[in-house]
């Protein structure tokens, strides 16, 4: 064809991202690309399931979805779920209810597959830039790390430890008590003994976040120093600074948040969490740069498309 039309669909645990491409003249250009903030795991995790609200929730934004491929004229949707899925014990019936409404195939990716995406659409973003990284994606269900040495994956894991899920566990007051902080780190402390070793053992200096929170703590920054936004896909958090968003995201109060221009509503709940486990990682060893990846798992998705095309 000289022409087509792609559609990526990321069902995350908190946001259904939509992304879609057209190939044309020999390259793949984006054409459009949203989210919807879904919360597909909330209420769930404790016994493992999707809600009954959540599932027609889910399937509301796909229907959306559905509509704008349509307007777009796309030809083929690639559709992935990732934590809040793949944990639950009815993961199966979201599945199958979108090939029934909808004709899609769900993949249910495992946290290997998931951070794999994730790793081959941040490499877009560094382009080569930097030799030697770890990546964090903090999502709603688990937290993904990938570490990259040399231009090399030398190892990746995803642990349950997404945003969505901690909060549903440690149920924070809306200012995060110190009680709470110190259970977190208890927590980190059990789960990422083995990413600890392994960034001390590389000599890791650089961190890459990707996925929404890092948009946020980015864009803290931008509205904190009254900076221009970037049109980059590789951006920096000056490190000297980060201390600084920290400390007002664990001081303030969840309607100090929700006030707040840099950050959505989706992420308000959130952000002290997140901004806590940025925190640990970067406090487990000498880092010296941190940077904000605009790619992720979708762009991961377009990578392999683009890698298969040529």
């Amino acid at each position: 064809m000289d022409s087509k039309r792609i559609a990526v669909i990321d069902c995350g645990t908190n946001t259904f991202n939509l992304l879609a491409l057209e190939f044309a003249n020999e390259e793949w250009k984006t054409i459009f690309k949203t989210k919807q903030a879904v919360k597909i795991g909330v209420g769930g995790f404790d016994q493992g399931i999707i809600q009954p609200d959540r599932l027609v929730r889910a399937l509301d934004a796909l229907s959306s979805y559905n509509a704008t491929c349509a307007s777009f004229e796309v030809n083929e949707v690639k559709i992935f779920a990732t934590s809040a899925v793949r944990e639950a014990k009815n993961g199966n019936q979201f599945v199958s209810k979108v090939k029934e409404i909808f004709g899609w195939d769900v993949q249910v990716i495992s946290g290997d597959r998931e951070a794999e995406l994730i790793y081959e659409g941040v490499k877009l973003a560094v382009n080569g830039t930097v030799p030697s990284y770890l990546i964090m994606d903090i999502g709603g269900g688990s937290t993904e790390f990938v570490l990259v040495k040399n231009h090399e994956v030398v190892w990746r894991k995803s642990y349950l430890m997404g945003v969505s899920r901690l909060f549903e566990w440690l149920q924070p007051s809306s200012r995060i008590t110190s009680e709470e902080t110190h259970q977190l780190k208890l927590k980190c402390n059990a789960e990422w003994g083995e990413l600890v070793q392994r960034i001390k053992e590389n000599d890791i200096q650089t961190l890459v976040g990707s996925s929404g929170s890092f948009d946020t703590l980015y864009d803290l920054f931008l509205t904190e120093t009254k900076s221009e936004s970037s049109s980059k896909k590789l951006n920096e958090i000056p490190f000297s600074f980060f201390p600084q968003i920290h400390q007002w995201l664990m001081s303030s109060t969840l309607e100090e948040r929700l006030a707040h221009s840099a950050i959505p509503t989706l992420r308000a709940e959130y952000m002290q969490i997140s901004s806590y486990l940025v925190k640990y990682v970067l406090t487990q060893h000498t880092f010296n740069t941190l940077l904000c990846s605009d790619y992720a798992l979708k762009e991961g998705v377009l990578a392999e498309i683009m890698n298969k095309h040529n």
